[in-house]
């Protein structure tokens, strides 16, 4: 739903939703993708992966060949039972492999072998002109078309992506996104959209429920001030969100976070706890871009202490009844700046990462460190392929200057946190955490937490 991978921390009793509806994710085939490490299963029925060491990594290849020697080794065979605990379904299921490496072995950054998600904003078109919008939408905004569409969906395939978050503008005005679902669905690919819930009739209920992970709803404020970001107003919010949990689709709350709605964050807080059946909160940083580059302060014009403290205290309270995460833009936010931090909970958090694990592609297919960088292009699916750019020396340089950024910064450099938090957003200022510091309290989980599967 987001253009970044999310921590989340696994909630209370309502956190497992059951799924009523008829999702067709789990006929789509498991992932088994090259890392420097060793590798990644992804399963698209429910989202998770596992990172595997070289000797799981073999050990699944040759079982995805099924290779009859696979089974003479003990070993080999209780790595597999590891796998068949934690994946929805093994045995019998088509495992897509993914075989290439890393080319950019230098990297100053920790980097994937290539995105694992693509946010993909397939329209400018929106007729709601939300003032703190990112991408700028209007009514007469352009659609990326089905050509492009289709290029871009099988460069995503090619280089083991295992979701692609659509979002806009409206995606839901694209004419062809029943056909964009089918094409990420027949490519492997979970989609998972963003929507604002306007043109949400039973056709896409239908669609969204049988293709989709998940669906994002944003959340600025509850009742009167809702209608500040979002013209639709409250009520139409809540019937969208009645309709969507209704059906069984998992749904996630999405919170931009700036001075103001941190204020109120709890209104927020109290409303979110109160949705039976939700999926989940996700915190998002804003960003002053687009529209909202004029309209709305960052949390980095905040004392941090107060950030870190009122954000933890938030998530544990939120983490009663649902799970609830951030995206990594608040990650410094979250660590604070003390240097003594639990190690069980850092290895829960994500740095920045743009160019890392995922990019951002707007609707003429320029590729982005990510959507909120639209002067940061790297490349375009039209001249080169996602491997090429991927791999090429601008992302190179966007990884170089990440690193550089956090290394011009004593108090990052020196930092012991800096492995997980990379120093924040590399291009602009969303959070500090250089006045305050936050005490790990607890270990915080992830809803996409990778379980360690190996022989170690």
């Amino acid at each position: 739903m987001t253009d970044q991978p999310v921590t989340m921390v696994n909630g209370g009793p309502q956190a497992h939703v059951p799924r009523t509806r008829h999702s067709l994710l789990a006929d789509l085939p498991l992932i088994l993708r090259y890392e420097s490490f060793g590798g990644v299963l992804f399963d698209p029925t429910d989202a998770s992966f596992l990172e595997l060491d070289h000797e799981g990594f073999s050990v699944l290849w040759s079982y995805a060949e099924d290779d009859p020697n696979r089974l003479l080794n003990a070993d080999a065979a209780n790595l597999l039972n590891q796998v068949r605990a934690n994946v929805t379904r093994l045995d019998g299921r088509p495992i897509r492999r993914i075989a290439y490496e890393l080319k950019d072995d230098s990297s100053p950054v920790p980097t994937l072998a290539g995105p694992s998600l693509v946010d993909f904003q397939i329209t400018d078109r929106c007729d709601l002109g939300c003032p703190h919008c990112y991408a700028g939408s209007t009514p007469t905004g352009g659609h990326a078309s089905l050509e492009d569409i289709k290029r871009a969906l099988q460069q995503i395939a090619d280089v083991g992506a295992y979701q692609v978050a659509l979002g806009g503008g409206e995606p839901l005005l694209h004419p062809d996104l029943p056909l964009i679902l089918k094409l990420c669905h027949d490519h492997g690919v979970v989609p998972n959209l963003t929507t604002s819930g306007d043109n949400l009739n039973d056709r896409y209920l239908d669609l969204i429920g049988a293709y989709c992970g998940a669906v994002g709803l944003s959340l600025e404020g509850v009742g009167k001030a809702f209608r500040t970001y979002r013209s639709t107003g409250f009520a139409r919010f809540r019937h969208t969100l009645e309709r969507l949990l209704g059906r069984g689709i998992p749904t996630v709350l999405q919170i931009t976070l700036n001075a103001d709605t941190f204020a109120r964050l709890g209104s927020i807080t109290e409303f979110c706890r109160a949705q039976s059946g939700l999926y989940g909160v996700i915190f998002l940083a804003f960003k002053p871009v687009g529209r909202g580059a004029s309209y709305g302060t960052p949390l980095a014009a905040l004392p941090s202490r107060e950030v870190s403290e009122r954000l933890q205290e938030t998530f544990f309270r939120l983490a009663e009844t649902t799970r609830v995460g951030f995206d990594c833009c608040l990650t410094p936010a979250v660590t604070g700046a003390d240097n003594a931090f639990d190690a069980h909970a850092a290895r829960y958090l994500e740095g920045c990462s743009a160019l890392r694990s995922s990019v951002g592609l707007l609707p003429n297919l320029d590729v982005l460190p990510c959507t909120f960088t639209p002067r940061h292009a790297v490349g375009n699916l039209h001249r080169q392929h996602l491997r090429a750019i991927w791999n090429d020396l601008p992302a190179r340089s966007f990884r170089t200057h990440m690193a550089a950024h956090a290394a011009a910064n004593a108090a990052c450099s020196t930092c012991a946190k800096y492995e997980y938090c990379l120093g924040g957003c590399p291009v602009m200022s969303l959070v500090d955490c250089r006045q305050g510091h936050l005490t790990a309290r607890t270990a915080v989980g992830s809803m996409s937490q990778p379980i360690q599967i190996g022989s170690s």
